[in-house]
């Protein structure tokens, strides 16, 4: 039997995360500037977290999205990195899906 697959890369913002099938592994990498917190599990800003490993199955993946943010303070170095809502909650899904 022969099964294709590929590797797909696609980064989201906000809490736009779709459901995936065929899924055999994924990889979250968290791109934005803010605490995101996938399924339960905490990724920080830059921090890449495998999700699935690669163990030979595949499945359909609905993950849940969150963002953990801070109120910003009178403290000038803070309202000088300020961001927009775009910059700040970004993740990057790294997957290989059957197709």
């Amino acid at each position: 039997m022969f099964v294709e697959s590929a590797f797909i890369t696609r980064e989201f913002r906000e809490e736009q995360i779709p459901i995936l099938e065929g899924v055999t592994c994924l990889s979250v990498v968290n791109t934005g500037t803010t605490i995101a917190i996938i399924n339960g599990v905490t990724i920080y800003p830059t921090q890449k977290q495998i999700l699935i490993p690669p163990d030979g199955t595949f499945s359909k993946v609905q993950l849940e999205l969150n963002f953990l943010t801070s109120e910003v303070t009178n403290d000038p170095i803070l309202i000088k990195r300020s961001f927009t809502v775009k910059e700040r909650n970004r993740i990057l899904l790294i997957y290989k899906k059957l197709i």
